[in-house]
């Protein structure tokens, strides 16, 4: 059960006006998918590119929707059912955010923001479980993180919580600000600055711009977490924040610092320097991007007097984010497989690259099939293309290549001008008998 808000409470938070209904029906829940209704859930229907969510009012209650929101000019594409409450604004989206802005100024909970690059993700993944383990916590569901799913995050908030830790993702300027306006975050952390979104953002210095949004949105009192491995991103964030900043990473000027990383097929482990003490640190995630991840929970944990040692405990059993280089073995082949499907960009990407050749055991063949990295603009065929020779430069070579997608080619050519032969491919669908034929190979 998250956020308990009344029909007179949505009104005042929105500027809505109600058109049907009791001003004291109560919503327990908010939901913008018709079909996956709570009993007593506020049903927000948002316009999409091929649907209006005004078209499944009907549905969303039958479904159990004690409500909804609606804007005046859809009247048409719904009939007003008369057994729910009906609150006309002049827009669903706006009125979410509103909803939960205004919801956020009722918190007690300690609210902390993730921005950054790479590893976002994870890092909410293992600080989420952490702080869990040890006090009500409230954390992103999946990559929810843009001006829709950080407030429907807020929303989940119930009043036990005592920390929200919240993904904040950003794909053009300004959107940090935007979400920070509604989270109000206390902590803030920024894991990486890398080349992302830059179709967008359009160079580095665009991505840091942008990332560093979240720094404004900070109070004096608050704390700033960065990785302090990136001088230029450091320099940034003392040249921006008005509060206290503490740095992690692998140089020993950092106050949360890991030193002998060792990645293996069972996870990662790495010595953690802080306060004074030493510990070692086990994660059963793969590869020595996850320590970031890591070093940064760890400075979340001492901020807000948690305790290390069981922290380090609730590491050793984390899960990481589904499909961020998740192993799969399959025995009839004796096959193991490093998930990491989804929309990386060009440092993430070396990242895997890296952790697939560095955990291959001797005499085992490796086979990379590697699809597009999108958003990145102008820079796209470049970026693929070093990415190509990249992975021509292992020793010992992958024993097989599979580029799929748009850029398939131009990552395929640079890999054979190096010497690396490639199998290219438009989709997936294409790619999959040739792939099947690799592993089958003797």
């Amino acid at each position: 059960m998250g956020a308990a808000l009344y029909a007179h409470d949505i009104c005042t938070a929105t500027g809505g006006r109600l058109r049907w209904g009791h001003p004291d029906t109560l919503f327990t829940s908010v939901s913008i998918d018709s079909r996956h209704i709570a009993p007593q859930a506020l049903f927000v229907p948002l316009a999409g590119e091929r649907v209006n969510g005004h078209s499944y009012i009907s549905a969303a209650v039958e479904g159990g929707a004690a409500g909804f929101l609606f804007s005046p000019d859809t009247l048409t594409l719904f009939v007003p059912p008369d057994s729910a409450t009906g609150i006309e604004v002049a827009d669903p989206l706006t009125a979410l955010q509103h909803l939960a802005a205004w919801h956020r100024q009722r918190m007690t909970a300690r609210v902390i923001g993730i921005a950054g690059s790479n590893g976002k993700t994870t890092t909410k993944e293992l600080m989420a479980q952490v702080f869990t383990a040890q006090r009500p916590t409230r954390a992103t569901q999946g990559n929810l993180n843009n001006h829709i799913g950080l407030p429907l995050t807020l929303l989940r908030a119930a009043p036990e919580d005592d920390f929200l830790v919240l993904e904040m993702g950003t794909s053009g300027p300004g959107e940090l600000t935007l979400l920070g306006r509604f989270a109000q975050p206390h902590i803030g952390v920024i894991t990486s600055i890398s080349e992302e979104h830059t179709e967008t953002l359009g160079d580095l210095a665009g991505v840091l711009a942008a990332e560093t949004e979240l720094l404004a949105a900070l109070p004096p009192d608050g704390l700033a977490i960065i990785n302090g491995d990136d001088p230029v991103l450091l320099a940034a964030v003392q040249q921006q924040t008005r509060c206290r900043i503490i740095t992690f990473g692998e140089q020993p000027t950092n106050q949360v610092r890991a030193s002998q990383i060792q990645v293996s097929r069972t996870g990662t482990c790495f010595t953690l320097h802080v306060q004074g003490q030493h510990r070692q640190v086990q994660l059963p995630l793969i590869g020595s991007h996850c320590v970031p991840a890591a070093l940064a929970t760890m400075a979340a944990v001492l901020e807000n007097g948690l305790d290390l040692e069981a922290a380090c405990a609730t590491l050793r059993i984390a899960q990481g984010a589904p499909r961020r280089l998740a192993p799969l073995t399959v025995p009839a082949y004796q096959l193991t497989v490093l998930d990491d499907c989804y929309n990386a960009n060009p440092a993430s990407m070396q990242h895997a690259l890296q952790t697939a050749n560095t955990i291959r055991h001797a005499g085992e063949r490796l086979i990379l099939v590697l699809g597009d990295m999108l958003e990145l603009g102008t820079v796209s065929e470049l970026r693929h293309k070093e990415i190509g020779a990249y992975v021509a430069g292992f020793t010992p070579a992958p024993d097989a290549l599979v580029t799929v997608g748009q850029y398939a080619p131009q990552l395929a050519e640079a890999a054979v001008q190096a010497g690396l032969p490639a199998h290219v491919f438009p989709d997936a669908t294409a790619a999959a008998p040739c792939v099947r034929a690799l592993v089958r190979q003797a």
